[in-house]
């Protein structure tokens, strides 16, 4: 596509040169008919100012010899029956009846005849007018070399002025194209600028015309507002990620992630009050849960603050030693009260960790309750060459979705369950991001999916 410079000098050089050569053609017809016209009433003037049609016979020769000599015109006197009695420039014995030449046909039937045509008798062409007085034809006729000499020259110095004029038209159009395209530049570079955000633009040097005067002045509002914009939405931004730290992160890793300690709490506590008949070592049992899951709550409540921290790395992990087969045994009972009809099994050799327990808590509890509500088949988690998977038979997951199911608050469609708000994998990151790992999932739809992680540079001992 081409640019309103580019648009504008095309049109005006087809239009130039069509110009010229409608222009030199038009002329080179009109100038020729004009001066035929010319060359017609002369000859015409001429057989009235030297007084042919008056001469008697005995002067008529010698009148068509003095004007041959004067004008240098081919002069024919012609009877009324068509016989050429005189003519100048050549001798009459042998010329052929004229009666029938259109010239003079025309000046029998309307008193004067023209016609433009080639000459038999001398081998020229001619511009012939006749007259026809007192019963003969006078002709006079005029050579059209000289007639086309005088036109051509006159032809040439009308179109030489003319070329002049349309080659300064010509000019102008390039000085004002200049300018079209000079001020497209500016008005180009400016547009690129506030795409790029910078909103220092000056268009004094654009003057080419009004209309791209009102374009620049209009940019120039949008710059200006577009500036006064992004400051105002670079503090706005600024604030909202304060507050959505502040609010919105504790508030929904508190609604998620609080839901399996108080339901183990209020399992365990509604099985003493309903049962008065509770043995007191069992009784003494679930007590401990309650108050294990209890002191469990007191300690999310002071690390829920991960989910704030996190990316801001002001959290750090309390390491501790402890046995990674007893932590998932203590996960997998507080699961079990919320999913007493499911089964998850444990492969997990006796190994001892150095890591945050209470994370560790946190990231097996919610990879293995994610696995519990996209499966109703068995869970297993198993350690594979330093490696823990959490592996489900359930739905899966697409694959455009696992690069982004980590994200905080995103929620699969397909996968929603109630009261799921998408902070739990997110949470399980960023655990792995202090512990030195990372989560690997792998799934398809329809089959199943695993999530693991590597954990062998936490081991310290084998029990």
């Amino acid at each position: 596509m081409l640019r309103l410079d580019q648009l504008y000098f095309r049109n005006f050089s087809i239009l130039f040169f069509v110009t010229l050569i409608v222009v030199a053609l038009s002329g080179y017809i009109l100038l020729k008919n004009i001066e035929i016209d010319n060359h017609k009433t002369m000859l015409v003037n001429m057989i009235d100012q030297f007084e042919v049609i008056n001469a008697n016979e005995h002067k008529l020769e010698k009148v068509v010899q003095q004007i041959k000599e004067k004008t240098s015109v081919r002069v024919t006197i012609i009877d009324a029956s068509g016989v050429v009695l005189f003519e100048s420039n050549r001798n009459v014995k042998g010329m052929e009846n004229h009666l029938n030449r259109p010239e003079v046909t025309q000046a029998a039937e309307h008193g004067l005849g023209y016609s433009v045509r080639y000459s038999e008798s001398v081998s020229r062409d001619f511009l012939y007018v006749v007259k026809f007085v007192n019963m003969r034809y006078v002709r006079m006729a005029y050579a059209l070399e000289s007639i086309k000499d005088k036109f051509f020259q006159f032809w040439i110095k009308a179109m030489a002025l003319f070329a002049f004029a349309m080659l300064f038209a010509f000019w102008i159009a390039l000085w004002i194209n200049q300018h079209i395209s000079n001020d497209l530049e500016r008005i180009n570079i400016s547009l690129e600028n506030l795409l790029n955000k910078k909103y220092e633009i000056d268009f004094k040097g654009v003057s080419c015309c009004q209309e791209f005067d009102i374009i620049s002045k209009q940019i120039e509002k949008v710059s200006s507002k577009l500036e006064k914009r992004d400051r105002q939405k670079a503090k706005y931004t600024k604030n909202l990620k304060l507050l959505s730290k502040k609010q919105g992160d504790i508030i929904s890793a508190i609604s998620h992630e609080f839901k399996n300690p108080v339901a183990a709490i209020m399992g365990y506590t509604q099985t003493v009050q309903e049962d008065p008949d509770l043995s007191p070592k069992i009784r003494d049992r679930f007590l401990s849960k309650v108050t294990k899951n209890a002191q469990k709550i007191t300690s999310m409540i002071d690390r829920l603050s991960l989910a704030v921290k996190l990316e801001n790395d002001s959290f750090a992990p309390e390491f501790s030693y402890f046995k990674l087969n007893a932590l998932a045994e203590d996960v997998k009972d507080t699961l079990i009260q919320k999913y007493p009809d499911r089964d998850i099994s444990l492969e997990i050799e006796d190994i001892v960790l150095n890591a945050d327990r209470a994370m560790f808590d946190n990231l097996l509890t919610n990879l293995i309750e994610n696995a519990l509500k996209y499966s109703e088949d068995e869970v297993t988690i198993k350690n594979n060459e330093g490696r823990l998977e959490v592996i489900d038979k359930g739905i899966g997951i697409q694959q455009e979705d696992i690069t982004n199911i980590t994200k905080r608050f995103f929620r699969v469609d397909s996968l929603s369950w109630d009261n799921s708000i998408g902070v739990g994998l997110y949470i399980v990151k960023y655990i792995l991001k202090l512990h030195d790992s990372y989560l690997d999932i792998e799934s398809s739809p329809n089959i199943g999916s695993k999530f693991s992680f590597a954990f062998s540079h936490l081991v310290v001992d084998k029990a």
